[in-house]
């Protein structure tokens, strides 16, 4: 579609806008509808997100505590859960793939505009966080604050003022 340049033109981009926002709408409600659960140690082991990919249900068969090593068992969950939320994340994808398409059909004002950047050549994308876990030797977080440059002192000499009422 090519830039608007008479008061139809105009017209028709308002209604096709409007259509997409109506569709963005009903995407976003599917979208956080969407769920998915994976499975681990030959389904023993079930995990289940929502569309954030935010696990909201893990359920383990009793048996399994006795026959895999708890860093087994660590690992089944954790591939569950990473499976589980690589689905709710490709299911999202396809549910906005349409919407993506049209909005991308649209003209843009960088189109008309010469010199005015396209707001998606701005902005980068996200970085990806890492899928390993964090170094184990990592130094733990402490409340207290812990000086390492300090000097011990002598206790004060006590004072002769050493009556209660004070």
């Amino acid at each position: 579609m090519q830039f608007p340049r008479t008061a139809d033109d105009v017209d028709s981009l308002l209604g096709s806008l409007n259509s997409l926002v109506g569709e963005i709408t009903d995407a976003r409600q599917k979208v956080a509808a969407l769920t998915a659960t994976a499975t681990d140690l030959d389904g023993r082991v079930t995990v289940s997100v929502n569309a954030r990919g935010i696990v909201t249900e893990t359920l383990i068969d009793e048996d399994v505590f006795t026959q895999v090593t708890p860093q087994r068992l660590g690992a089944a969950i954790t591939g569950a859960a990473q499976k589980a939320a690589a689905e709710v994340n490709t299911a999202a994808a396809e549910v906005w793939r349409p919407i993506n398409e049209r909005r991308n059909a649209l003209p843009r004002a960088s189109e008309a505009l010469d010199g005015l950047p396209r707001f998606d050549e701005l902005s980068a994308d996200p970085p990806v966080p890492p899928m390993t876990p964090p170094p184990h030797n990592a130094p733990a977080v402490d409340d207290e604050p812990y000086f390492e440059n300090v000097e011990d002192r002598e206790d004060p000499p006590r004072t002769s003022f050493r009556d209660s009422a004070w």
